[in-house]
């Protein structure tokens, strides 16, 4: 019974699988007296030498660069693509709360609960900044989102706090006439 839910389990690919030259491939599980114990099958490693006659550099040159004097507004932080975003959202649905009797493999269960916490903690400072930029707290929202780890809400919060300056001058520009 087990054997037959492992193999429709594993006989399913996922949406978006990732190249399967890369993982180790599951071969078989069975039941000791310490645990499961699960044999898996790993790729071929191909090394590549250095040829011979050719320079290895062992640190890169120093190189000067110029920093301009203003630092001018630069988009967001690429964020992850909608594919990679996709699965998440389904590997937590699927595999953070799941009970043993799922077809999560254990590895499948710590990533949902590591990425289900992690999306927890986003909401959670993305909270707390938006709470400070509502009590018009902005140097404060900043430094809460950089202290967070998360430069696209720190970025977000700093457009959205020279936004409000840029029409809070134009309106006091405007009741000046």
């Amino acid at each position: 019974m087990i054997s037959l839910l492992l193999a429709l389990g594993f006989g399913q690919l996922p949406d978006a699988a990732p190249s399967r030259e890369a993982q180790a491939t599951l071969q078989s599980c069975e039941m000791t007296a310490a645990g499961w114990v699960c044999n898996y099958r790993m790729p071929a490693v191909i090394l590549r030498g250095v040829p011979e006659g050719a320079v290895v550099m062992t640190e890169p040159p120093a190189i000067a660069v110029a920093v301009p004097p203003t630092v001018s507004p630069s988009p967001p932080p690429a964020a992850i693509s909608s594919v990679e975003a996709d699965r998440q959202a389904r590997l937590i649905a699927r595999c953070a709360d799941a009970s043993w009797l799922s077809l999560c493999l254990p590895g499948d269960r710590r990533e949902a609960r590591a990425l289900r916490d992690a999306a927890n903690a986003r909401a959670a400072l993305r909270g707390e900044v938006t709470r400070l930029l509502s009590e018009k707290n902005c140097d404060e929202a900043v430094r809460v989102a950089l202290a967070g780890a998360d430069m696209t809400l720190a970025w977000e919060a700093r457009n959205f706090c020279a936004s409000d300056a840029a029409a809070g001058n134009a309106g006091i520009a405007s009741s000046g006439d």
